[in-house]
């Protein structure tokens, strides 16, 4: 039997004390109304209601199965009489009548309507039960797996009638019918009229009035008392009339060895399963039992055969109890254990060392199936992810898992990539003893250790900067940062920054997602060290400050680090003075970007010693007293297709001192508050080299 415990085996264990009763209904919340199935093989009468009142004052009598056309909350109530002992017991369920979900002219319509008109559903041989491939099907209740939907079909030799209780769902609701199978034909039950009783095989009790009888041409006697038989050998009972005279005409009946049941099924543990009677060919079996929950009493009849069967999706056993007859007389009874396992096991689980859909480090993962099966996974390629595709599911469905492998208890490690998102996906399925294949579990991960969002907008009650629960602080981002090799943020909103001097030490980028906006307080700055910062279509903004929060003219910091920004804008308004980039032995790229700097005195665009500044297809304003938009010593300075300017009474484009420069294609403008004379837009010492000076456009400089 399947022992594998979900949430539905609590579900059905409060009903579990009557469920040899009530066959239908069962707890639960059905789309469909219910129909009243109890098994009364035991000869009990029995009563019901569902109106709360008593069932033996103000209920009904119960003759077979009946519609209870009832919704919302139904309590049903049953009273079973059987002489002068009494039982009652009762059930609550839930009917919540949807509308058909499926469009008109469709099997699946059709077959919720059948269901919805009548929750009882008759199975006889010649017949078979459709149930759509879209649909899911559980047979039984419990612990039960759901199979897709099917022909239901059962051997035409099939012997065991039964109530078998069917849910069916969609996905979202559940409809729950009962299937009654027919016992098919038996023969004839023709007893033979004899003297005598055989009670449990051994036991031989003469009944004949005015008769005397001899066993095994013994004495002749008219002996009642009981008499032991040796069963393992056939026996000759004759009789006479009790006038013992020579000629009387002597009756004889043959008593064969006492037979065996024995079982054989097309496949072990599978259905169907074949009973016969190995011994006499005069024997006959009726069957008295099968054991199985909610059979019923088959047709009354003799076979030297019967066959139990069920459907796909089912598992039933126990033991079979046959009446045994020869020639139409009782003999005993015979009993012989079987199982059909036509029910797959349920569909192995997944347990993660991760709980989340996105992990934040390799993974380990193990698969369990209930007791007896074996797990067979395959395992996808890593796939890498970004932003644009880590969500596209129809993408991630086609994905391939290749070939299934035993999976043999070790768990399977799911590694992160170099600087990627990776996605797997593992697909699994039990198989058991008896050849039962599950249906098949999936598991998905996207394991990254490096993408995490930054939203402003966003709560910080579980926060852990994954797309569904992002950050909501820098503070929170800049922990992250510096404790790895390296990360990437999705920023959407104004974002900022702590009022003192944020350090990372760690390489990051930040991307722009939406209206990606990051304040730097009058009082703080951003300091890089030995760390590398790329951004991409983000605004960086320094405050200005007042007479109470003066700005402390820092903005960017770089020690031995690396900064690259594309498409961005970054504004830094100071008091006395401001410089927006310094720098020391770093690299300085800036791409489709503009830098604006404005202060009272001193305004400063890249400071930089011993660096490489490169400006590609980008703007630079510096707005001071005296400005000045790059100021390079040592290094390499390069400026390509760009628009350079300064608003001063003192400015220059750039100051190179120690530097070797290229310079090509870009404007310089200078707008003076008064005229000066002999102001150049680059100045450069004796030790600089111009290794390119071409295409450049100057206004505004004398």
């Amino acid at each position: 039997m399947k022992k594998f415990v979900t949430v539905l085996a609590f579900l059905f264990a409060a009903c579990s004390a009557f469920a040899q009763r009530i066959i239908s209904p069962v707890p639960g919340t059905w789309a469909n109304k219910q129909c009243l199935v109890l098994n009364t093989t035991d000869g009990s009468e029995c009563f019901y209601s569902y109106s709360g009142t008593d069932p033996l004052t103000s209920g009904f009598a119960y003759d077979g199965p009946v519609l209870i056309d009832e919704t919302g909350d139904v309590t049903v109530r049953v009273v079973s009489v059987k002489g002068d002992q009494k039982e009652e017991l009762s059930v609550t369920y839930t009917v919540k009548e949807v509308e058909n979900p499926y469009p008109a002219e469709t099997v699946e319509n059709a077959f919720v309507s059948k269901m919805c008109e009548n929750p009882l559903l008759v199975y006889s041989f010649g017949t078979a039960i459709q149930i759509p491939e879209k649909m899911l099907y559980a047979l039984g209740d419990g612990a039960k797996p759901f199979m897709s939907g099917r022909v239901l079909s059962l051997s035409s030799a099939n012997r065991l009638s039964r109530y078998l209780p069917c849910t069916v769902t969609n996905g979202n609701s559940r409809w729950r019918f009962v299937i009654f199978v027919s016992g098919g034909e038996a023969g004839v039950l023709a007893k033979k009229d004899v003297p005598f009783e055989i009670n449990g095989w051994n036991e031989f009790i003469w009944k004949g009035e005015k008769l005397i009888y001899c066993i095994d041409n013994g004495m002749w006697s008219a002996d009642t008392n009981p008499a032991y038989l040796d069963r393992s050998v056939p026996h000759v009972v004759r009789w006479q009339n009790v006038a013992y005279e020579k000629g009387n005409p002597v009756q004889s009946f043959l008593l064969p060895a006492m037979p065996v049941i024995e079982t054989r099924a097309v496949k072990k543990g599978k259905g169907p399963v074949t009973f016969s009677i190995r011994g006499d060919s005069r024997y006959r079996m009726e069957l008295i039992s099968s054991g199985v929950s909610g059979e019923l009493p088959g047709n009354v009849g003799l076979f030297s055969q019967a066959v139990f069967d069920t459907f796909d999706g089912d598992a039933i056993g126990g033991k079979a109890l046959f009446a045994c007859y020869c020639d139409g007389v009782y003999q005993g009874t015979l009993g012989a254990d079987y199982s059909i396992d036509n029910q797959p096991p349920l569909m192995p689980e997944f347990v993660s060392s991760t709980h989340t859909y996105y992990a934040r480090s390799s993974v380990d993962l193990r698969i369990y199936s209930e007791p007896g099966s074996e797990v067979f996974y395959a395992l996808s390629n890593p796939i890498e992810v970004d932003e644009t595709n880590m969500d596209d599911h129809d993408a991630l469905d086609a994905i391939d898992t290749g070939n299934f492998h035993v999976y043999g208890g070790i768990p399977i490690r799911l590694k992160s990539g170099s600087d990627k998102a990776q996605f797997y996906k593992v697909r699994a399925y039990a198989a058991d003893s008896t050849g039962n294949v599950s249906a098949t579990s999936e598991y998905r991960v996207v394991i990254d250790e490096y993408n995490y969002y930054l939203d402003s907008s966003a709560g910080g009650l579980g926060a852990d900067g994954s797309k569904n629960h992002p950050f909501n602080s820098f503070a929170k981002a800049l922990e992250v940062i510096n404790k790895g090799r390296f990360s990437r943020f999705y920023v959407s909103g104004t974002i900022d920054l702590p009022l003192s001097e944020t350090v990372i030490s760690s390489n990051c980028e930040f991307i722009s997602v939406k209206d990606a906006r990051f304040v730097i307080p009058p009082t703080a700055s951003l300091t890089l060290q030995t760390a590398s910062l790329s951004a991409k279509n983000c605004v960086f903004e320094k405050e200005a400050g007042d007479e109470s929060i003066p700005s402390n003219g820092m903005f960017f910091k770089l020690e031995n680090a690396a900064v690259s920004f594309t498409g961005c804008e970054i504004v830094g308004v100071f008091g006395q003075n401001g410089t927006a980039f310094n720098a020391s032995s770093s690299v300085l790229d800036f791409i489709s970007t503009g830098i604006t700097v404005q202060s009272d005195s001193y305004a400063c665009g890249v400071s930089s010693s011993d660096s490489k500044v490169t400006g590609r297809d980008s703007h630079f304003t510096a707005i001071a007293q005296t400005a000045v938009n790059f100021s390079v010593q040592g290094g390499l300075f390069e400026l390509r297709s760009s628009d350079c300017k300064v608003v001063s009474h003192l400015g220059r484009i750039a100051e190179l001192t120690r530097t070797n420069a290229r310079i090509t294609g870009t404007s310089y403008t200078g707008e003076f508050d008064n005229k000066v004379s002999a102001i150049l837009p680059i100045w450069q010492d004796e030790k600089t080299l111009m290794l390119e000076n071409s295409g450049n456009t100057t206004a505004g400089f004398n």
